[in-house]
């Protein structure tokens, strides 16, 4: 890549390639403007001169974590690439999941050329524990492959969630998910301009590409993003001042040649054209297009279901400000903090408890003291019976904890273990190792 007359980079297309880009226009203090660099792993407060006229995969964690409170999964497992796209992004999913009590126990990687056996065995795996809450964040080609095996393995059936985000939800046409599934996408506002466009779009695409699909004929969001941002490169080169225009564009003061990354010199009119992005605000394709802190605000995410063919129903949209509602922009009123009815996988309309008797988990060993004198025995006590040797146990400690147990959204097997009456440091040591010590 050459940046000689440049005053400006557009693109390019991928995460990792705009990280390494990105790092140079900083030193260089050239803008990069990217449409399609969705990955937290490259932002603007990593490299200056970056800006991201796209959704930032993080922006969504939040709208998940609400989906999960809203429907009562207190246990999600992400399914992501295991690549700079797909785990730069976990990190903050399993924040925004926490912070709203729900677990990840556990995570499941997979290259981005995993072969459907090695897909359906990690499925495998995950089916014999007890979550059915699955979030996919891959590239559509991988998620088209681990839909395939989720419905050869039974996965995708009633008692099963599976939510996708919106790199996966704007390329509907090219992962083909199966009904039931919920998805993520930015909420683009409908407008006479963007049906226009859309149309003319469609009518191209279909021309160049007889063979396609009238669905991959749709004009997503990164298109949209696209055209905003070349609009937003555009207008902020015209509100530059003529001093900055006079000033020779590319690089200068370099002090080797043009493939000398050591050596590259540094644009007069960077800075200048840099800011001159930031503060431009227009009513693009997209919507409002306006760069907070270098980084494209998406006001609301829209929640669709997608249905058999590939349809998408919107079943309610998320916004930092409302929360989860049916509307838009619902403020207070009745619909706020509801959706819409779902068809969740195996055309089941009862909401998944999001998870099952594990069928391969070890219970949960609770030591009891076996010795206590007969005026602690009311708090906690312990019986073995001798001939069947099934330990039970009863008292208030063991009554609260039972009923604790019972409040949780997820199954929790457990056995009581006798361990002899011992030194409270013996004790704690004993419950690390894993081990009682019966008398």
């Amino acid at each position: 890549m050459t940046v000689q007359g440049a005053r400006a980079i557009l693109g390019p297309q991928s995460s990792v390639e705009s990280a390494f880009v990105a790092g140079l226009a900083t030193q260089a203090q050239l803008p990069v403007v990217s449409f399609s660099a969705t990955s937290p792993s490259v932002s603007p407060a990593t490299a200056a001169f970056f800006a991201r006229a796209a959704l930032s995969d993080a922006s969504q964690a939040d709208a998940i974590a609400a989906l999960a409170t809203h429907f009562g999964w207190r246990r999600v497992v992400p399914i992501y690439q295991d690549d700079d796209y797909g785990a730069a992004f976990v990190p903050f999913l399993v924040d925004a999941l926490t912070a709203e009590r729900t677990e990840v126990p556990y995570r499941c990687a997979l290259p981005a050329a995993a072969t459907h056996d090695a897909i359906a065995a990690a499925l495998l795996r995950m089916q014999s524990e007890q979550t059915r809450v699955f979030v996919l964040h891959t590239r559509p080609g991988l998620a088209k492959n681990v839909f395939a095996a989720a419905v050869d393995t039974g996965m995708m059936a009633e008692g099963y969630v599976w939510v996708i985000t919106d790199g996966l939800t704007g390329l509907l046409g090219s992962v083909d998910p199966p009904q039931g599934v919920i998805g993520l996408t930015p909420h683009v506002p409908h407008t006479t301009r963007l049906r226009d466009v859309k149309k003319r779009w469609a009518h191209r695409y279909m021309r160049d590409h007889r063979d396609a699909e009238p669905a991959q004929a749709v004009m997503g969001c990164y298109a949209l993003w696209a055209y905003d941002a070349a609009w937003a490169v555009a207008s902020a080169a015209e509100r530059l001042s003529p001093g900055d225009l006079s000033s020779p564009p590319g690089l200068v003061g370099g002090k080797g040649g043009p493939t000398d990354i050591a050596g590259l010199g540094k644009s007069r009119s960077g800075p200048s054209f840099l800011r001159a992005i930031n503060d431009t605000k227009f009513d693009g394709l997209g919507g409002k297009f306006e760069l907070v802190n270098g980084e494209l605000a998406v006001p609301a995410f829209q929640v669709v279901n997608i249905m058999d063919s590939g349809r998408e129903r919107i079943i309610g949209f998320w916004s930092a400000r409302h929360g989860l509602s049916r509307q838009v922009d619902s403020g207070s009123n009745e619909s706020s903090g509801e959706l819409r009815p779902v068809i969740w996988p195996g055309d089941s309309t009862v909401r998944p408890t999001g998870w099952v008797q594990p069928t391969s988990a070890r219970k949960l060993r609770v030591a009891v003291p076996g010795n206590v004198s007969d005026s602690y025995k009311p708090i906690v006590r312990l019986e073995v019976d001798p001939a069947t040797n099934q330990t039970t146990a009863s008292g208030f400690v063991i009554e609260v904890f039972e009923a604790a147990v019972r409040l949780l959204p997820y199954a929790l097997p457990f056995e009581y273990v006798k361990a002899a009456s011992m030194p409270y440091d013996d004790l704690v040591q004993a419950v690390g190792n894993g081990v009682s010590r019966t008398p």
